[in-house]
């Protein structure tokens, strides 16, 4: 057995008055009179809206399209409104200026009178003989020089320092003090003298080895001394050692950088650079060793770059001792010209008939330096 329900219907004023069954703000109100539908936002103030879409917002670049009306009758767009420009603020003063200014106070150079008139240039004429390696000492006294010219001899100090320079002269020469006696220094010694001290100071009993620099530390100041001293012990120092050119196997690397790298020649190559090209001239036993770099301490090498033909640095090193390999040994010129074995590698890594080859183009003829056993 079915059962029925009665369901109530609503008017619509009843309706509009229950909120549960719909919102009555969104059912359009109708003017009675009129019948239109009455719009209740007419007449008040609508505020700012929060949300704006973007369908219109309009460029401001963009051009306004005429409608089919204004065809014929276009607008002419107005122009927008000008800015004002604030006005410009005032320069600053300008410094005061000084017509009558006196110059600057004379310097040194300033203060010599140079229109005076020319002194006559007095010649010395010196005649060394052959074998004189003394220190040649001329003294000059002013009375002589101004009798021989008849005038009294110019002055080039400043004049503000003369008079002080005359008062101190004729302060000394009163007292009549007896003039000391020169004493004998390195350079008065004789030659042979000075190269046994160079020997005893630059020559080592060891040669100079790349591969173990363990006898590097040695001292230079002495050839600091004077340009003579200088000129002398590198002459003793640079020709009389023995420096073999090896390759570096140990690694180093500055703090900044996380891989270490194989030192090779790059030691060599800075001591040459170092020592420039006029000690360049002084080496006269020098071996060079080309071994290719070890695989342990070039990880990050591939095989033909580990190989010495391909070493930029070696290449280096030959091209600053004025010498591409085989041209640049060609180059070298050297009295004497030996072949020794590297350790591990074989002799027949290393073809004799190269070498002899080699050997005539870098021996040079007559020898430059002779020794006592020849």
């Amino acid at each position: 057995m079915a059962m029925k329900l009665k369901v109530r219907k609503l008017n619509s004023q009843r309706r509009d008055s229950s909120p549960e069954l719909g919102s009555p703000s969104r059912v359009p109100q109708y003017d009675k009179r009129t019948g239109r539908p009455i719009r209740r936002g007419a007449g008040k103030k609508q505020g700012a809206e929060e949300f704006v879409d973007s369908g219109l917002i309009e460029d401001d670049d963009a051009v306004d399209s005429l409608s089919e009306d204004d065809e014929g009758n276009p607008k002419v767009p107005k122009g927008g409104k000008k800015r004002k420009r604030s006005p410009s603020p005032p320069p600053p003063p300008l410094p005061t200026m000084y017509y009558d200014e006196e110059s600057d106070l004379p310097s040194d150079d300033d203060s010599i009178d140079l229109d005076q008139e020319p002194v006559t240039p007095i010649v010395l004429q010196f005649n060394v003989p052959i074998g004189f390696h003394g220190p040649l000492v001329v003294k000059l006294d002013r009375e002589l020089l101004e009798a021989a010219d008849g005038k009294p001899a110019r002055n080039l100090e400043p004049s503000n320092k003369v008079s002080s320079r005359v008062k101190a002269v004729s302060a000394s020469s009163s007292e009549s003090t007896p003039e000391p006696t020169g004493r004998a220094g390195f350079t008065d010694l004789p030659a042979e003298l000075r190269n046994k001290v160079y020997r005893m100071v630059f020559c080592s009993k060891t040669s100079f080895n790349f591969h173990r620099p363990d006898n590097f530390c040695m001292s230079s100041q002495f050839l600091s001394t004077c340009r003579t001293v200088h000129s002398e012990g590198c002459s003793i120092l640079y020709g009389e050692n023995k420096f073999i050119f090896e390759r570096n196997r140990n690694t180093r690397a500055p703090f900044w950088d996380p891989v270490q790298k194989e030192i090779g020649y790059k030691d060599v190559r800075q001591f040459l650079k170092m020592i420039g090209p006029e000690n360049l001239l002084y080496l006269r036993d020098i071996k060079i060793s080309f071994e290719d770099a070890n695989p342990g301490s070039t990880p990050y090498l591939t095989h033909e770059e580990r190989r010495y033909l391909n070493d930029e640095q070696l290449y280096d090193v030959l091209r600053t001792l004025h010498t591409r390999f085989l041209k640049y040994l060609e180059q070298v010129k050297a009295d004497k010209v030996l072949q020794s074995q590297v350790r591990w590698y074989p002799t027949s890594k290393i073809y004799g008939f190269h070498f002899d080859k080699l050997k005539k183009k870098m021996v040079r003829d007559p020898k430059l330096y002779v020794t006592e056993e020849e």
